[in-house]
């Protein structure tokens, strides 16, 4: 698939790219490449991180599901891009950072959302902010931050259960309250589920919550009714020095393991789920009948 061109020397490792970078309608399409070479920039910091783990996680999902079922891979993909990828918080809120993976996993970012893409004369033509768009539309970055948000510690189950849902990718994920995690976990805690004997939260529910956390955030201090502990520093830093012992193919039928941060506060926890259950209850939600 077509991507960008890069040297030799620099191709399998990240990069960043400035946002004076333009897509052709044809990149978008897959048929040409995209010389980068004037647009490229050093990541703050200046470490440096191998691209191919990342390779083999975004081959592997492409091989597992359909591009018809491409939205489903987004549970498996998400904690396993953001173990092969470790990067800090820093480095993933460089958007240079994420510029650069979008169009080097161009032939990705095109599988996953060809089917929600404009329709030309010649093709489909994925929309630009899937490669350079902000995190909650850029094609990696809301993967890496969707699951680095929903983690607790170093378990990703609870981030994959929130990117089974679509609609708490698109909605609650873009609110600041999802960067608390109690709320976070909580939110996810008091959803329905689905009644197909998956564990899938009710999407319509997870819109009606999210606006309703919303409007009660506007006049509620979160930290202070849920405290939430620091994220160890320390530890982070050891998960991130093991990147090059992570061996991505050791991780496609179980989860890997994230930063070792201490869990969320079981009190904290239950109080945040005490009051969305309350939220939820009196939200209106399209298609629930009230008493």
């Amino acid at each position: 698939m077509n991507g960008v061109a890069l040297p030799l020397e620099d191709e399998h490792y990240l990069s960043g790219i400035d946002a004076a970078v333009r897509l052709t309608p044809a990149f978008r399409l897959g048929t040409e490449n995209l010389d980068v070479t004037a647009y490229r920039k050093p990541i703050p910091g200046g470490r440096r991180h191998r691209l191919e783990p990342v390779r083999m996680v975004l081959d592997e999902t492409m091989k597992r599901y359909t591009r018809q079922d491409a939205a489903a891979s987004d549970a498996w993909l998400g904690p396993r891009l953001h173990a092969a990828l470790r990067l800090s918080r820093r480095e993933a809120g460089c958007r240079d950072v994420w510029r650069f993976l979008g169009l080097w996993a161009a032939d990705y970012v095109r599988w996953r959302w060809a089917a929600d893409s404009d329709v030309t004369e010649t093709g489909n033509s994925v929309g630009v902010e899937r490669f350079v768009g902000p995190d909650s539309k850029h094609a990696l970055a809301r993967l890496w931050w969707m699951t680095e948000l929903f983690r607790n510690g170093s378990d990703y189950s609870t981030a994959a259960l929130a990117l089974t849902n679509q609609d708490i990718i698109n909605n609650f994920f873009r609110a600041g309250a999802a960067h608390h995690r109690p709320t976070a976990l909580a939110f996810l805690s008091v959803l329905p589920h689905s009644e197909d004997g998956k564990r899938l939260p009710d999407g319509r529910s997870a819109n009606a919550l999210s606006r309703a956390i919303n409007t009660a955030a506007s006049t509620l201090l979160l930290d202070s009714l849920a405290v939430d502990e620091p994220l160890d520093a320390a530890e982070r830093r050891h998960w991130e020095a093991l990147r090059e012992d992570h061996d991505v193919r050791n991780f496609f039928e179980e989860l890997p393991e994230g930063p070792d941060d201490p869990p969320v506060p079981r009190e904290s926890l239950e109080t945040m789920t005490s009051l969305l259950n309350e939220l939820l209850a009196e939200a209106p939600i399209r298609g629930r009948k009230r008493d």
